[in-house]
């Protein structure tokens, strides 16, 4: 599967790891690893991607929360978790005070890759993409509504 990864993806990836104090990165979809950058072997990271995304089930599973990012805090790494969709990118790193910037960095290039992503996986995830997509367009702020009936029409 990561054979199909285009290369300018993994480049993104690449200048990713290089922003701030971070040790590795992964990008996941669904459950299976697109591109690894990370130091561990590829059974333990996808262990890692396993349990981060049972974590992000377990906290969704009541329904009334949508978990968009984990972080987690240990002795000498940190990894933060940030879902977009069927993606999910996992970055390690070591400042903690960088946890808001990576997410900020994270979230931009979930939103700036799905079409890469999509075009790697096939046209079954980009018919995915698309409605998740649409979905997002019904939320954005309607115009008004301009109704004789309301008080608060200017004329």
């Amino acid at each position: 599967m990561a054979s199909a990864i285009t290369p300018s993806l993994r480049a993104s990836l690449e200048r990713l790891k290089h922003a701030g104090a971070v040790n590795g990165i992964c990008l996941a979809w669904r459950r299976q690893i697109l591109v690894s950058l990370m130091p561990y072997e590829n059974f333990r990271v996808e262990q890692l991607v396993h349990t981060l995304n049972d974590a992000r089930d377990h906290f969704q599973s009541n329904g009334g929360r949508s978990v968009e990012s984990l972080w987690m805090a240990f002795m000498d790494v940190h990894v933060l978790a940030v879902f977009r969709g069927e993606c999910t990118l996992i970055v390690l790193h070591i400042r903690p005070e960088e946890a808001d910037f990576l997410v900020g960095a994270a979230q931009t290039f979930l939103n700036d890759a799905q079409l890469l992503v999509a075009a790697a996986l096939g046209s079954a995830a980009a018919e995915e993409l698309a409605e998740l997509e649409d979905d997002e367009k019904n939320w954005l702020p309607q115009p008004p509504r301009i109704d004789p009936n309301q008080t608060n029409v200017i004329r």
